[in-house]
């Protein structure tokens, strides 16, 4: 008995410690900082910001057909010219021959030429750029959507660690408890009021305690890790959580919350904005059955030598303009092809709103109902721990008197327990349902 005290002793002294240290440094953290640290730093959410960094780039080059395409090209040129036939016969004021040219070089030659063309119109670009733009949005409410699942995941193992922690001091009590009894009885069969039997009971019922206990410490060790995990820490970092348990609540009814939903939730919202996007889609397949009016502009600087007959420069400006109206007849039937898609797209699109719609109402439904059976649990819970204590104390008084046996005490004691367990359960769950109903009405 005396070597597990010891070791409840050490224990208990350890976590003692760790909770001074961890206070005097500060660096406990809250709910909202492991929110934040997730936040920043799982992958999932890099990746939802990765794809809105590329829907805003898509945005943009749908926005970039209305805007000219500017082209430049420089030239540089220099040659010979040989074998020229017939030859440049060049005389003199005599009639005589000086020379006979049969070849010459001539200098370099550059042009520089400046281009642009634009659409003019060209109705597949509007409803490209539409289309773009819903799906901007939607990336976007996929970011939020992301964060607010990485959020109810970061709830969850947060409540998860604050009810191991609390589990830890009920069964810190309980061994406490049982160790009382353990003295009592003791003392009683030493003075010949008790039998070796009531002695021996006892000892299970404490080491069982112990047992209990250890299993909460590692538990909280568990859950810690679980926690460091979900907030993208290294799970042998030294950083501590603030173990301050909150019951929370819901104010609303189920109407509230489901309209609140259907307004509010990520998922949804992105939904909708997906088949806004397949509709312009749709359209933009639609108009490339139309002609398209486009118009362009170039000018062009030359400057050089030529060499024939005879090597002189020469230099020019030349400017052009005008429009086309360019109009697909027939394309292999790739415009068939397109307008399919885009039709199937859309319908995809509409059945992944609706059912998300669905689904929506269904989590918030489910979750509302939980928290009120959670509510009536919670309120069990509490009258079953104040009933157990009460029952506790009785039992050992009597006990005392010697009017009630060592099994009627070690049931009060386990009574206790359990209901101090299921008082932590009902408060985890309740704070459960309550982030489960924010998460489905998109609230977090």
């Amino acid at each position: 008995m005396n070597s597990a005290f010891r070791t409840v002793s050490v224990i208990s002294l350890l976590i003692a410690l760790m909770a001074m240290t961890a206070s005097a440094q500060g660096s406990k953290l809250t709910l909202d900082d492991c929110i934040e640290l997730a936040i920043q730093k799982r992958a999932s959410i890099i990746a939802a910001r990765g794809a809105e960094s590329l829907a805003r780039a898509g945005q943009r080059s749908a926005l970039g057909a209305f805007l000219p395409r500017i082209y430049a090209s420089y030239n540089y040129g220099r040659g010979k010219e040989t074998d020229i036939e017939p030859p440049t016969v060049v005389v003199d004021e005599f009639g005589d021959t000086l020379a006979i040219i049969d070849e010459q070089d001539f200098g370099t030659s550059t042009s520089l030429t400046v281009s642009a063309a634009i659409s003019v119109i060209d109705f597949s670009n509007f409803f490209d750029l539409f289309g773009a733009t819903a799906a901007k949005k939607a990336a976007h409410l996929d970011v939020i959507n992301s964060e607010q699942d990485l959020i109810y995941s970061v709830k969850l193992a947060y409540y998860g660690y604050l009810a191991a922690v609390e589990n830890v001091r009920v069964q810190e009590k309980a061994v406490a408890r049982s160790e009382e009894s353990l003295k009592l009885t003791q003392s009683r069969y030493d003075l010949g009021s008790a039998s070796l039997s009531e002695v021996l009971k006892q000892k299970v019922q404490y080491g069982r305690d112990q047992l209990s206990f250890l299993r909460a410490r590692n538990a909280v060790v568990t859950t810690w890790a679980s926690l460091a995990y979900t907030i993208g820490i290294d799970a042998n970092s030294d950083v501590e959580f603030l173990a301050e348990y909150e019951v929370r609540e819901f104010d609303g009814t189920l109407d509230d919350a489901i309209a609140f939903g259907i307004e509010h939730e990520p998922g949804l919202l992105a939904a909708e904005a997906e088949v806004s996007a397949a509709k312009h889609g749709v359209r933009s397949g639609f108009a490339s059955y139309l002609p398209t009016l486009n118009a362009r502009y170039s000018f062009t600087r030359s400057d050089g030598t030529r060499a024939y007959p005879l090597v002189f420069d020469y230099s020019s400006n030349q400017r052009t303009w005008g429009f086309s109206v360019d109009w697909n007849i027939f394309d292999g039937f790739s415009r068939e092809y397109r307008v399919t898609s885009a039709k199937v797209s859309l319908n995809n699109s509409r059945a992944r709103m609706a059912d998300t719609r669905n689904n929506v109402i269904q989590e918030i439904k489910t979750a509302f109902h939980e928290i009120e059976q959670q509510r009536e649990a919670q309120k069990v819970a509490t009258e079953s721990v104040d009933a157990a204590q009460e029952d506790f104390n009785i039992t050992q008084e009597k006990y005392n008197l010697g009017a009630a046996t060592i099994l009627d005490l070690l049931d009060a004691q386990a009574s206790l327990t359990d209901a101090q367990v299921e008082k932590i359960r009902a408060d985890f769950d309740l704070n459960l349902a309550v982030s489960q109903l924010e998460n489905a009405m998109g609230k977090m």
